[in-house]
């Protein structure tokens, strides 16, 4: 794929932009605090990929704005130099509001907003897909962290227990060395 096909705006409305596969992604992470790991496991990857759509639509956006803000310059000059004049307004403060009052100006500025509230949607859209990733990444860890500090572990080569004589706790193995090696009695 080319930049110019993931930036193209031909036959691009704001309104017409598709968020179906965001608020998909939106609805379906959990609504309560009740997670398991699995919900998490499936809902981290997800999160990704709505941060990922959410990316991809921002650059288009962007490149829409850009195009609205050269076309509402250019449109607001034609409409001070061509159309007032042309409607009789002589003074600069005549043409000034004439081009205020121009419904072609009043369109690409409208256009231009709905742009930039797309932007912000999408942004913050962004923003709470990452505070999810990170909740969702930060509960993993603490759910696999204790997981692995239980004296039963599933993380484990042979999940046993063993008694270790000089502890009255559960342990799995006898003394570790530095790089986390078992010694063999």
């Amino acid at each position: 794929m080319r930049f110019k096909e993931v930036i193209n705006t031909q036959d691009f409305s704001i309104e017409d932009l598709d968020l179906t596969e965001i608020q998909k992604i939106s609805q379906s992470l959990p609504k309560s605090k009740v997670i398991d790991t699995n919900i998490a496991e499936q809902h981290l990857v997800s999160t990704i990929e709505a941060q990922d759509l959410c990316q991809e639509k921002i650059a288009i956006v962007e490149r829409w704005i850009g195009i609205k803000k050269m076309m509402l310059d250019k449109t607001e000059a034609e409409s001070a130099l061509i159309r007032a004049k042309d409607a009789g307004h002589k003074t600069a403060k005549e043409k000034e509001w004439f081009v205020q009052c121009d419904e072609q100006v009043i369109t690409l500025r409208d256009e231009l907003e709905k742009a930039k509230v797309c932007k912000l949607y999408l942004d913050n859209k962004i923003k709470y897909f990452s505070m999810w990733h990170y909740s969702l990444k930060a509960f993993l860890r603490r759910d696999y962290g204790i997981e692995s500090s239980s004296n039963y572990s599933t993380f484990a080569p042979t999940p046993e227990y063993n008694l270790d004589a000089e502890s009255e706790f559960r342990s799995r193995s006898g003394k570790k060395d530095i790089c986390g090696e078992i010694d063999w009695k």
